[in-house]
């Protein structure tokens, strides 16, 4: 899909965002969803005044319990439309319209993060980019013994995928969705530390702490 109709098709979606991942009930690909927020919460350990960047915002759900927190919240996004959402609900929180494949990054992304999260974002983009964006944000945007963390639509293997891909074919939307094992094996021969969490058959959260700079 090109990237002005990928934008378009998000702005549009902004409007019932909330209400079909707050509805769901167990179908792909919102089933744990909710807990991929709390895991991603829960492991960060968030405390007052620390920098937070909340990669593909959305309508703020992620951002909301840091906010609520106290911490330092910079939300990015590449939809017009889901950034307004989240600037109605959390007006206080710094806002910059992204496209994380794009060679230049606003300037409310410079400094040093000491959590960069996301929540169902990375599936939207194929593994050489997906490693890309990751390389990038641990060279130049996460803090000295900063963390990543990532809730997404992710199967815990190859085999998993497929079994929903047949069990799931109604709801199936094929895009570049993880799959736990290889991304662990092949991010750990890079140098990065990598913990799995999985919340639902289809939903997963990846902790990751960055190689140490040579």
């Amino acid at each position: 899909m090109e990237q002005d109709d990928l934008q378009a098709q998000f702005d549009a979606w902004a409007q019932t965002y909330d209400q079909e991942v707050q509805s769901a009930t167990g179908g792909f690909p919102f089933a744990g969803y909710a807990q991929a927020l709390d895991t991603v919460f829960a492991e960060a350990k968030a405390r007052p005044g620390m920098r937070v960047l909340d990669l593909g915002v959305g309508t703020g759900n992620l951002a909301r319990p840091f906010v609520a927190a106290s911490c330092e919240v910079v939300g990015v996004d590449f939809s017009t439309e889901m950034l307004a959402r989240t600037r109605a609900k959390l007006p206080e929180m710094v806002l910059a319209q992204v496209d994380l494949t794009a060679a230049e990054w606003p300037p409310e992304m410079n400094g040093r993060f000491e959590r960069i999260v996301s929540n169902y974002v990375f599936h939207e983009f194929p593994w050489d980019v997906k490693l890309g964006i990751l390389e990038r944000l641990a060279a130049d945007h996460l803090a000295e013994d900063g963390r990543i963390l990532l809730g997404d639509v992710m199967f815990p293997t190859a085999a998993d995928l497929t079994w929903a891909r047949v069990e799931h074919a109604e709801q199936w939307d094929e895009e570049h969705f993880w799959l736990a094992d290889e991304a662990q094996a092949t991010l750990q021969q890079r140098g990065w530390i990598v913990e799995y969490r999985p919340t639902s058959f289809c939903a997963g959260v990846l902790l990751l702490r960055a190689p140490a700079p040579t």
